[in-house]
């Protein structure tokens, strides 16, 4: 069985219980997407604001 971490806490996250969330971040001057993977929607939260800056 394979763990992936959480792209926030980096806290092991089962295969079945990965929650996937579009991180919207600002490349230079352009607005980039990344999809990263995270053990909660509160994890995902978090990592959200802090790229907003």
């Amino acid at each position: 069985m394979m763990q992936t971490k959480c792209s926030y806490c980096g806290k092991p996250v089962k295969p079945e219980e990965v929650i996937k969330s579009t991180l919207l971040y600002r490349n230079g001057s352009l607005l980039a997407r990344k999809e990263k993977e995270y053990c909660s929607r509160r994890c995902a939260s978090h990592d959200q604001m802090a790229h907003e800056g």
